[in-house]
């Protein structure tokens, strides 16, 4: 906008109307002459100018409502001009919105110009625009919206919509701007009243009346022309759709959805409208349904209700079917919503199931028009597709199949509305019924389109599904695994729906997979998603899960009905991927009877029965008709009455003529085996799951091997690793045959990959595959023929359906003939044994036949290539031989037995070595054998008892043979079982046999210890560390740590105390305790077997176990405490040196390696807590014979070492163990020199060096036990050593002290504002307790006393250690203390010579500074400043009358500044940090007592000659400022050193009057003390002088000198005041506080007698005065009278000009200050 094109347009006005308007003539002229009077600058500041000028727009207004179109438009221009430069005035807005509408219906170039000004002005005047202007902008739109112009109508209902958006943009950016901001108003719902702001009341009144608009009634609050429906749903849906957030936030816009929007669809729902309104309704439900379900749950369940009804076939008409079905096409496309749907409705009792109704209304969808969907025996393509002249059924299948290499090619032209099937090319649409808004009548759509909507949907629901689902069943792996894993290899086609092969095992297989403990790969198995309670998903998995077990049987009835209808190949690939991905999602989550149900559908479609029925002419064997597990499945699956509806219909004969669906000849297509493969891909990813199921999937494999097989020269699938080629006969085309053998290699190649990994199974989901494959293949259980023995031990034999009889099958019908003539052979053997059990086991074994029999019986037995049966057989012959000859020896002589039980043991032995002999791989039949072997030496054992005499070789050998053969666990291997500190890592061939071995070994430690042999004892304890290290079993491990225990009482009876005093000789001298315990155990001397057996347990310590390791370092400290007693002192040192200390040695060695990792969680802190406090244990318990000890220093010494180790870990935990094992130590000893002074010194060294440092995983209780733990270490040292302290060692106490103070952080549920924590507590006690004789120490202490009185208040310290105390309760208990212990050693010299009393004072006077500003005071009181201020006092008071006697002055000039900057703190309080007035009146009684005590004390001293008078200056400073009652202009307060230097200036008058000083009492009592200091009286004597002697002469002169300025200068202050500010007030009296004030200044110095050398000549004779001669003639006392003399003129003289008469009072007292000075001076008064 310029001025040019104003001017243009004001001159036009004034063209045009010259002889019709006068009135718009003048006001053109008038604002044309404004206009020309601007200067020209830029176009803001024309536009600043124009506003300015609200008359200016006159002219526009009066053009706009002249109703001439010519006028109207030069007006309307202008103001769009002057609204788009921010020109138009404010105040006229009103008036502009009504031209608007005056001239909305002259012309269609004034209407769009309208239509043009109006979103700039909502936009630039959206502050100013609301309430009824707005709404009348509002009503300008929509009266151009009606108006018959196209072109006018639809711009007006645009800028309709754009400016609605801009209200809500307004609310928005209302929200952002002050969420919490004020509200101003209320809107009225039917709900109630909603406290709004204004952009949020606007919008609501606009949107609720848009509402009501669309719903044919009246609006309220915008006069809305009659607008179109459909438009007023437009703009609804624009509003829900882009300001969501508003109506989540917002309560009364939540209530226009709950009131009006929902009950209109509700309404317009049931109703018969026309296609545009229910179109624009069914997208605001769309809307509604992704944005707000979750707030309008309720409101939303009705629509969803009727939309499930509309989907019914004569409810409604087809197009509103169609866009019922695009709704729920929306929804299902979010997963999260159609969750939340289902959480919302079909899983909340008493409320509409929405999804379960939605799809059952599928399930009528699906099979309303059988013929429609091309429904037949097999699927199809539909009629009527695009393709080569060429094509035939098969290649037709192929294409749709996605086979590699065979890409379909589908027409672009119009659809066949008519032809039967779903197609992407017959059955969709380009643009979707609910985006086609410019359709007046409901288009034409295909008849299918609706079928294809449906599979849109099932597709989505399982896509859905599987995202919700399938990620979290997947094993996570670390990156570095991840990539190391090979790619999986195979079409794109499977990829996505294979298994993970993240999943599968990348272990190397390095032993063979035989028992359960050996085989189980876990990460075969997918993750139960319902598992992982602490996952983020873990609500969405469970309402997936609710909706596959809810709503599969819908599901299931949809997808079966459509995997037998005519559909392409993208519709028919798409249903098959969901269906399995249903499937998936159902097996992750073990949903058994819907994965079954599914499974059993794709078998269904991969092999119809109508293929099978045409091959095979028996289905079933003679029990085939007992009911089978999916009988419910299979229902839900037959589509005989389907096929039969759609084979009456004329159609069909159509069909029939055209083309044939079905084949000549039964086959299998492309789309069969695609079915197929998706079964297979299935068993791959659900295999370790499916159990019974797997019959499903192998009996689908039998069935199709069955029909290709029929018509192939060798079985299809019967090898898989085969190509089969179709015949001749089936007269197929080549290129179709290619592609079906292509698509059969890839079913074998799926096949042979899921067989595969049948070895990566948990042993029960293998042993579920066997028990299957047997029941399809054989028809027979496999409890019949038991295969797996490890199977028959953890899972029942279940019945399984018949199995098919296919005419080829490549795998073996039975049991091998020779291995039940094996059978009977040893079954008749065993009658023969049982018969001759007694010659077997009394004769020679040459002549018994004992040693053939053993020996045939040992080589069946462990034969490779017998069977598994036969071996079984033999192996239990051969136990039941050697039990009942064991067991038959319990009669017999000495001699008879000894032999027999060797027999029987080295028999055992030999079948043991044949089993495991060098270079054989064991097989799972091998471990059945070595079972039987294990059960056998524990009923031998059982049998035999303490009666067993010879065999123990070959028992160890046996109960041995059950750990892993690796050089670690060699029994020999002397360096693993007594100088190892770390254990290697020991695992049992398998759980069942280490449990068996283990039993065996009880039974020889029960019940045989007492025959067995001494050299057997070493072995026992070495077989039974093994046992303890198995990592398999940890049971196992702590039973095998008490049975240690229980071997150590069995041998402590018989040691023998000087077999161990050998021993650490000859420890001593070989300096290599490992090799000489070794070598004493193979001598077989029990004192050896002892300690190396503790050795073992030391070992055990360092299991990575914690339960195991805690239990053997608790086991050894048990067996130190019960026969600690009987030990001498040099049994102790070999013991702490071999035992103990080994014990240490080997846990620091795993905290180091434990520490060493990026991330430690202190997983050794615990145990590592239990060995040191039983090390405190051991050496205060027996103190005395270890302190007897040779080697005492050096073990002190070592202990001490490892100490530090442990403080070097950084752990609080590991802190206070050391700390608590010193104190507990140093308590046993009552004296220096129990320990000795090297030991006591050591531990002293530790604690000054050592404070408890802590790591980030430590938190505040450990830190305190820490702490604690460190100061009662202090205690019991300070204890022992209290008479060497030095005062550098007391320094480093205190400073020790103070950090553990300081790092200590709050305990949880605790607060140390009112009460000491417990290290605080600690610290003030042991501070008691510190000696304060020592040269130095009372200096340190106060010091260190001052620091904790202080650490409240000291915040950079406190930011630097990051604590969360407040030390507020440490701090008062500090001042208390501090006040006492000044007292106690007020008479030390030290404190006065060095910075002692200074930090002390520093201390007390920093709270009393803060007062009010610090607001951590507790709730005890007193407060900290109050407490400072009494302690401060108690300090002064103590030290000011000793302070004389100090050897030089400094000391007491720096006491009395201390004081004085307390007096100041005392009498300054910042009242802004307070609110309670009560407190302050309270508060101010407080400080004037304190104040007046101090004052009292301090006078004196301040009075003496050798004072500075600086100090003296600056306490009379105090007094001046904390005696002001008003504040005054800063620019009125004189400089401290010059206080007179502005007594005459007088400010310029105020008429706002400062309230009076809350505290003013206390200021009275400031001004007071300036008085009495000025005033001339008895003399004030010091009690102090430079000799120490009191002075005779007066010393008042010297404190009234420097009080005399402040008091002038302070009674000068009100004078002014009343000077500049009373001729303003007129009439009005002076404030009664200043009035107050005033007097009392008047009368002081009315009375005041000042000290005759209080004031200076230079002060009468200066400040532009004449008082003739300074003052001479006037009495001496009476000199301040001279020096306000000139004030006090100039005040009376204000006093008598003050209209309708002077305050009297005031007066007076003025003039009897002007009679005391007397009228002949002449003193001039300053112009």
């Amino acid at each position: 906008m310029t001025s040019q094109i104003l001017s243009n347009e004001l001159n036009n006005l004034i063209s045009e109307s010259k002889r019709k308007n006068t009135e718009l003539r003048n006001a053109a002229d008038k604002s044309l002459q404004d206009l020309k009077a601007l200067p020209s600058t830029s176009e803001q500041q024309l536009a600043a100018d124009l506003v300015r000028k609200s008359h200016f727009i006159s002219p526009f207004l009066l053009a706009c409502g002249t109703r001439n179109s010519r006028l109207a438009g030069i007006g309307v221009s202008c103001l769009q001009r002057l609204i788009a430069s921010h020109g138009l005035p404010k105040d006229r807005f009103e008036e502009v919105l009504e031209a608007f509408k005056e001239s909305a219906l002259l012309g269609l170039d004034v209407q769009l110009k309208i239509l043009q000004a109006l979103p700039p002005l909502l936009q630039s005047y959206a502050d100013e625009l609301e309430g009824d202007l707005l709404a009348s902008a509002l009503q300008v739109c929509s009266i151009l919206q009606t108006v018959k112009s196209a072109a006018v109508s639809n711009t007006a209902a645009a800028t309709l919509q754009q400016l609605f958006t801009a209200v809500y943009e307004k609310v928005a950016k209302e929200d952002a701007a002050d969420p919490d901001g004020p509200f101003i108003d209320e809107v009225s719902t039917e709900e109630g009243a909603v406290a709004v702001r204004a952009a949020s009341r606007d919008a609501y009144k606009s949107f609720d009346d848009l509402c009501l608009l669309a719903e044919g009634q009246k609006p309220q609050f915008v006069h809305f022309s009659a607008l179109p429906q459909a438009s007023c749903l437009e703009i609804i849906e624009s509003i829900l759709t882009s300001h969501s957030p508003i109506f989540s936030t917002h309560e009364e816009q939540k209530a226009i959805l709950r009131l009006r929007i929902l009950p209109m669809i509700t309404r317009c729902l049931s109703e018969r409208l026309t296609f545009t309104v229910t179109l624009r309704i069914f997208r605001i439900l769309s809307v509604v349904l992704r944005k707000y379900v979750s707030e309008l749950s309720t409101e939303c369940e009705i629509p969803l209700s009727l939309l499930n009804h509309m989907l019914d076939g004569d409810v409604v008409p087809s197009w509103k079917r169609n866009l019922c079905m695009e709704v729920f096409r929306s929804v299902y496309t979010d997963p999260r919503l159609f969750l939340q749907l289902y959480a919302e409705y079909d899983a909340v009792e008493d409320r509409k199931p929405i999804l379960k109704d939605n799809f059952a209304a599928f399930v009528r969808l699906a099979t309303e028009k059988p013929a429609k969907i091309g429904l037949g025996q097999q699927s199809t393509a539909p009629l009527g597709q695009s393709g080569t002249d060429g094509e035939n059924s098969i290649d037709q299948a192929a294409v749709e199949a996605g086979v590699a290499g065979v890409i379909g090619s589908g027409g672009l032209g119009v659809a066949e509305v008519n032809v039967p099937g779903i197609s992407v090319q017959l059955s969709s649409l380009k643009t979707p019924c609910l985006d086609q808004l410019d359709k007046m009548e409901a288009p034409a759509v295909p008849e299918t389109y609706v079928y294809s909507l449906v599979l849109t949907c099932l597709n989505s629901v399982a896509d859905g599904l599987a995202k919700c689902v399938l990620p979290l069943s997947i094993h996570q792996v670390s990156k570095e695994r991840r990539r190391k894993k090979p790619k999986p290899t195979g079409d794109a086609e499977d990829s996505p729906l294979s298994p993970d092969p993240e999943t599968r095992s990348t272990e190397p297989q390095t032993r063979p997979i035989l028992t359960r403990s050996m085989s189980y790969r876990k990460r075969s198995v997918p993750v139960n998603p319902l598992e992982l309670t602490a996952s983020s998903s873990y609500s969405m998995v469970k309402i997936a899960a609710s909706i596959i077990e809810e709503c599969w049987p819908a599901v299931l009835a949809t997808c079966s009905t459509f995997l037998y209808a005519a559909l392409d190949a993208e519709y028919y690939h798409a249903l098959v991927r969901s269906v399995q991905k249903f499937t998936q999602a159902a097996g992750v989550l073990r949903l058994s009877t819907p994965r079954d149900a599914f499974l059993t559908t794709l078998g269904k479609a991969a092999v119809p029965p109508n293929l099978t029925s045409a091959i095979v002419s028996t289905a079933v064997t003679a029990n085939g008709d007992a009911p089978r597990v999916f009988t419910n499945a299979k229902g839900l699956l037959s589509v005989d009455s389907f096929v039969s509806q759609a084979s009456s219909l004329s159609m069909e004969n159509k069909r029939r003529q055209s083309v044939s669906i079905e084949a000549e000849s039964p086959n299998l297509t492309t789309r069969n085996l695609l079915c197929l493969r998706a079964l297979i891909n299935l068993a791959i990813a659900l295999g370790p799951t499916l159990d019974i199921a797997w019959s499903i999937v192998l009996e689908t494999l039998q069935s199709a091997d069955i029909v290709l097989a029929a018509f192939s020269a060798k079985p299809a699938l019967g090898d898989y690793r085969s190509s089969p080629q179709l015949g001749a006969k089936n007269e197929i085309d080549p290129s179709s045959a290619s592609n079906l053998n292509t698509e059969i290699k890839a079913v074998q190649a799926a096949a042979s990959r899921m067989f595969d990994n049948t070895s990566d199974y948990p042993d029960d989901a293998f042993v579920q595959v066997l028990k299957a494959s047997f029941g399809v293949f054989f028809g027979k259980h496999i409890a019949s023929q038991p295969t797996s023995p490890a199977a028959e031990e953890f899972q029942k034999p279940i019945p399984l359906p018949p199995r098919r009889v296919g005419s080829v099958s490549n795998l073996p019908a039975s049991v091998n003939i020779q291995s039940q003539e094996y059978t009977l052979a040893l079954t008749k053997i065993r009658e023969i044994a049982r018969a001759n059990h007694l010659r077997l086991a009394a004769h020679e074994p040459e002549e018994s036949g004992w040693e053939f029999l053993t020996s045939e019986l040992i080589k069946i037995s462990t034969s490779m290539t017998a069977v598994h049966s036969v071996r079984s057989l033999a192996a239990d012959v051969l136990r039941e031989r050697l039990f009942a000859s064991a067991d038959a020896t319990r009669k017999e002589d000495a001699t008879t037995r000894r032999e027999i039980q060797r027999r029987v043991l080295s028999t055992l032995q030999s079948e043991l070595d044949a089993l495991i002999e060098d270079g054989r791989h064991m097989k799972e039949n091998d471990y059945y054998v070595h079972e039987t072997i294990l059960e056998t030496l524990k009923d031998v054992l059982d049998a035999c008892g303490e009666s067993l005499l010879d065999g123990w070789d070959s028992v160890f050998k046996i109960i041995s043979s059950v750990f892993e053969r690796t050089n670690d666990t060699n029994l020999n291997d002397t360096q693993f079982h007594a100088n190892s500190h770390r254990p290697s890592m020991v695992r049992l061939v398998s759980g069942k046999l280490g449990r068996l071995a283990f039993s065996s070994a009880q039974i020889v430690y029960s019940e045989c210890r007492l025959s067995l042999p001494p050299r057997f004892l070493s072995v026992l304890s070495d077989t039974l560390l093994l046992f303890a290290l198995q990592f398999n079993d940890l049971n196992m491990s702590l039973t095998t740590i008490s049975i240690f225990q229980d071997v150590s009482e069995f041998l402590q009876k018989q040691v023998v105390l000087s077999e161990l005093e050998t021993l650490q000789s000859a420890v001593s001298a070989e300096n290599q305790s490992p090799t000489v315990v070794i070598k004493e155990s193979a001598q077989a001397r029990v004192s050896a077997v002892w300690l190396s057996l503790l050795r073992h347990l030391t070992t055990i310590a360092n299991d990575d176990r914690a339960e195991v390791r805690n239990t053997a370092v608790r086991t050894i400290l048990t067996i130190f405490d019960r026969y600690g007693e009987l030990l001498s002192a040099p049994a102790w040192s070999l013991l702490i040196a071999s035992v103990l200390f080994r014990l240490v040695d080997t846990n620091i060695e795993a905290q180091r390696r434990a520490r060493s990792k990026e991330a430690s969680d202190g997983v050794w802190d615990g145990s590592s807590d239990i060995i040191l406090g039983g090390i405190a244990s051991i050496f205060s318990t027996f103190l005395d014979p270890i302190t007897q000890t040779a080697d005492f220093s050096t073990h002190w010494q070592t202990l001490m070492a490892y100490l530090e180790f442990y403080l070097s870990f950084q752990s609080h935990l590991l802190n206070a163990s050391v700390f608590r094992t010193l104190s507990t130590i140093m308590s046993k000893a009552e004296e220096t020199s129990i320990l000795g002074k090297p030991a006591l010194n050591r531990v002293g060294s530790i604690w000054a060096n050592k404070i408890p440092e802590g790591g980030p995983a430590d938190n505040a209780e450990g830190k305190q036990e820490a702490f604690l733990a460190y100061i009662s270490t202090l205690k019991e040292l300070y204890r022992l050593t209290q008479r060497e302290v030095t005062s550098n060692q007391v320094n480093t106490i205190a400073d020790n002290l103070e950090q553990c103070v300081r790092e200590s952080d709050a305990l949880l549920y605790s607060v140390d504002a009112d009460y000491l924590t417990p290290l605080q507590k600690e610290v003030l006690d042991i501070v008691e307790q510190l000696r304060t004789d020592i040269a130095g120490a009372p200096s340190i202490i106060l010091e260190f006393m001052a620091t904790l009185a202080s650490m409240a208040f000291d915040k950079e310290k406190d930011d630097v250690y990051q604590t969360t105390l407040t030390f507020v309760a440490l701090s008062k208990a500090a001042m208390r203390s501090l006040g006492v212990f000044v007292h106690q050693h007020s008479s030390e010299q030290e404190i006065y010579t060095d910075d002692t009393l200074n930090c002390v004072l520093d201390s007390l006077t920093q709270p009393i500074e803060l007062k009010y500003k610090w607001r951590l005071e507790g709730n005890k009181p007193p407060p900290p400043w109050q407490l400072a201020t009494s302690t401060a006092l108690h300090v002064l008071q103590t030290i000011l009358p000793k302070a004389r006697y100090s050897s030089t002055n400094e000391s007491l000039h720096e006491i009395l500044s201390h004081a004085t900057r307390i007096a100041s703190s005392i009498a300054h309080a910042d009242l802004s940090y307070v609110s309670s007035r009560k407190k302050v009146q309270k508060d101010v009684e407080f400080d004037i007592e304190s104040f007046t005590a101090l004052h009292d004390l301090i006078i004196s001293y301040l009075g003496a000659p050798t004072v500075p008078n600086s100090i003296r200056t600056s306490y009379t400073s105090v007094l001046f400022h904390n005696s002001i009652i008003h504040a005054p202009e800063p620019e009125e307060i004189p400089p401290t050193s010059s206080p007179l230097k502005t007594i005459y200036q007088i400010r310029f008058g105020r008429t706002s009057d400062p309230a009076p000083s809350p505290r003013r009492k206390l200021s009275y009592l400031c001004l007071n003390f300036l008085l009495d200091l000025v005033r001339a009286g008895p003399s004030i004597t010091s009690p102090i002088s430079a000799n120490g002697v009191a002075p005779s002469e007066p010393k008042h002169a010297t404190l009234a000198q420097a009080a005399a300025p402040h008091l002038l200068a302070r009674a000068a202050l009100p004078l002014k005041a009343y000077i500049a500010d009373q001729p303003l007030r007129g009439r009005m009296p002076q404030p009664e506080p200043q009035r107050q004030e005033l007097l009392f200044v008047l009368r002081a110095m009315k009375a005041l007698e000042s000290d005759p050398d209080a004031i200076p000549d230079s002060a009468v004779g200066g400040g532009g005065t004449s008082a003739g001669g300074g003052g001479a003639g006037i009495k001496a006392t009476k000199r301040h009278l001279l020096v306000l003399y000139p004030l006090v003129v100039k005040a009376l003289a204000v006093a008598g000009r003050v209209p309708g008469g002077a305050d009297d009072e005031v007066l007076a007292e003025l003039g009897a200050l002007l009679e005391e000075v007397g009228g002949g001076f002449g003193v001039v008064v300053p112009g």
